[in-house]
């Protein structure tokens, strides 16, 4: 794809980096029906016509795949290492995505097919793995935007500096205009909902609950069945709040 550079993310060196620290087997190459999840992004992404995306790591055994890999220097976050990775793209839309996310080829398509800047992930818990709470699973930043990117991820780092507080959705909140003190708040404008077996993979544990995602077994169905009665009766319930929070500033 002209003009895309694609970046893979695996290489943070901060404290919560430490949870998955594994010497022989990074949480990258954990196995899903014999393939790694690295392996996987990247296959789907050749089949559809992303050539040499550059995967930014500091593993030796993440780097021995077939790509271009490039190291960081400054990786303690995720924001850290996509800021430091402006030394090796050129000008363009930039397309970042995490080594560590099984992604539907749903997900991939809908990644690939926008143009403009969005971020996409899962605004809350899953009705398919049935975790807890919500993931970001990629970020494309248009051109016209890298401005205002650089500017976002440089106040990123502060805010974790000051704070302690490393997540990439810092990020998402200062480009959306966000209190970065609201970690719930999501608009629709910048945030795409992905909601699929799509998600962040940190231990081999929690490959069971991916394949039951996947292979829709009917234990699974049920279970998804009450998780999806469950969502809805909460976004009902934060409706009604929001009506009734207009109203009284109406009065």
């Amino acid at each position: 794809m002209n003009g895309l550079a694609v970046l893979i993310l695996a290489a943070e060196s901060g404290v919560k980096q430490t949870r998955w620290a594994e010497p022989t087997a990074p949480k990258q190459l954990i196995q899903v029906r014999g393939e790694t999840l690295l392996a996987r992004t990247l296959r789907l992404l050749a089949e559809r016509g992303v050539k040499a995306p550059w995967l930014l790591t500091a593993s030796e055994a993440l780097a021995s795949y077939p790509v271009p890999s490039w190291c960081p220097l400054w990786r303690e976050t995720k924001a850290h290492s996509l800021l430091a990775a402006e030394a090796v793209v050129g000008a363009g839309d930039l397309l970042v995505l995490y080594s560590d996310v099984y992604y539907s080829e749903a997900a991939i398509d809908t990644i690939l097919a926008c143009s403009e800047t969005r971020f996409y992930g899962r605004d809350g818990r899953s009705a398919y793995t049935f975790k807890d709470y919500g993931e970001l699973f990629a970020v494309r930043i248009a051109e016209a935007d890298r401005g205002c990117a650089r500017a976002a991820l440089e106040r990123a780092i502060r805010f974790y500096q000051d704070t302690g507080n490393q997540s990439f959705w810092s990020f998402y909140r200062l480009m959306a205009g966000l209190p970065l003190a609201d970690r719930k708040a999501i608009e629709r404008r910048l945030f795409v909902d992905i909601h699929d077996e799509t998600d962040d993979v940190d231990f081999a544990e929690e490959v069971p609950l991916l394949l039951a995602a996947i292979d829709k077994p009917l234990i699974w169905r049920v279970r998804h069945l009450m998780r999806r009665l469950s969502l809805a009766n909460k976004k009902r319930r934060e409706r009604a709040r929001h009506v009734a929070g207009r109203s009284l500033e109406a009065v």
